[in-house]
């Protein structure tokens, strides 16, 4: 087995060696799949036969009259649209969502506080990038001491207050939140 390996490897050495002995080599190559692929196509062509309606049968016996038929017109009613539409929803399978919003005669447990939904505000920021003095929050490049445009529409005044090696400190008033790079 070694020695017929040997004997393989040693003559593709041999065609690759030389560049002129290699592109003979591929050419002979190419043509030969081009007459294997020939070679199959014929073999295993496709049998049809297409009938002319315009010729007539002289096989046809005198005897047995021959009969034209004449083509039947069928009309197949189509639909103008698809018939459902495989986009919607089955709301047997996904039930509509109820919004259950509480009215305020309802009891119920106390709501947002200011400190959450500010909280809420500097959360929605990303650190990107910390370069010495310099920070990119969510896109805006930012020095300390500069305002923080806010994501959530609040109108809330956000500043930077600290930068520091891989993480910056972001203030609102009171509030105060720490953004790490990811």
């Amino acid at each position: 087995m070694s020695r017929i390996w040997l004997s393989m490897r040693r003559l593709m050495l041999q065609l690759t060696a030389d560049r002129k002995r290699f592109g003979v080599f591929c050419a002979l190559l190419a043509v030969g799949m081009l007459f294997w692929t020939r070679l199959i196509v014929i073999q295993d062509m496709p049998r049809v036969a297409m009938a002319n309606p315009g010729l007539s049968n002289d096989a046809a016996s005198e005897k047995i009259p021959v009969v034209e038929s004449v083509p039947v017109r069928r009309v197949m009613p189509v639909a103008e649209g698809p018939i459902r539409n495989p986009f919607q929803v089955n709301p047997a399978y996904y039930p509509p969502v109820i919004n259950n919003r509480k009215t305020i005669d309802e009891d119920s447990k106390s709501g947002l506080l200011p400190a959450d939904i500010v909280r809420s505000a500097l959360v929605s920021h990303r650190l990107e990038a910390v370069m010495g003095s310099v920070a990119v929050v969510s896109g805006q490049t930012c020095r300390v001491g500069t305002t923080v445009q806010d994501l959530t529409g609040g109108g809330h005044r956000i500043e930077l207050a600290e930068v520091r090696d891989r993480s910056v400190l972001i203030r609102c008033g009171d509030v105060q939140h720490v953004l790490h790079l990811d």
